[in-house]
């Protein structure tokens, strides 16, 4: 198994947006205790002040992670390079391997691909947020060497130096 990142396409990004909108519904709905179509607003609205420009807003790269050499989706990635305390970052906002795709090492060594390009950049550490009932997800970000910064509402700040 080898695996590939590369920039997602239009068709790709619509796919994205509407799957990462639907999902951060879903989390808002849980959290808030709010209806869906409350949740889908607040989640559209976010996203989209994140990603004015969609696709090609600054800073922020949306990644198509594939199965080589078929080409084949495995899942998406989307990270955002900032200085944050004078320190450049990586922010993984957000990240998902296909259900028929998982563990089987897409994750970790499409984590690995990110950081590469995260250090390429001069990104000097990777920071994501993972929820506290998503112990998989975790577990995957432990074993990839991120570790707890510090807990937030429902959740947990990790952080791995790079280089």
């Amino acid at each position: 198994m080898s695996v590939t990142i590369r920039a997602m396409t239009p068709d790709e990004f619509r796919h994205f947006y509407q799957w990462s909108t639907a999902q951060q519904a879903a989390e808002l709905m849980k959290e808030r205790h709010i209806s869906y179509e409350a949740a889908l607003q607040a989640a559209t609205k976010e996203v989209d002040e994140m990603l004015p420009d969609g696709l090609h807003t600054k800073h922020n790269y949306l990644m198509t992670i594939t199965e080589a050499p078929r080409g084949e989706s495995a899942g998406f990635l989307w990270t955002l390079h900032e200085y944050t305390a004078g320190k450049k970052q990586s922010f993984l906002c957000d990240f998902a391997i296909w259900e028929s795709k998982r563990r089987r090492g897409y994750g970790a060594a499409a984590l690995q691909l990110m950081e590469k390009q995260a250090i390429d950049a001069g990104c000097q550490e990777s920071v994501l947020f993972v929820s506290d009932d998503n112990a998989a997800a975790r577990a995957l970000y432990e074993k990839c060497g991120y570790r707890v910064l510090r807990q937030s509402g429902c959740g947990k700040y990790m952080m791995k130096p790079l280089a």
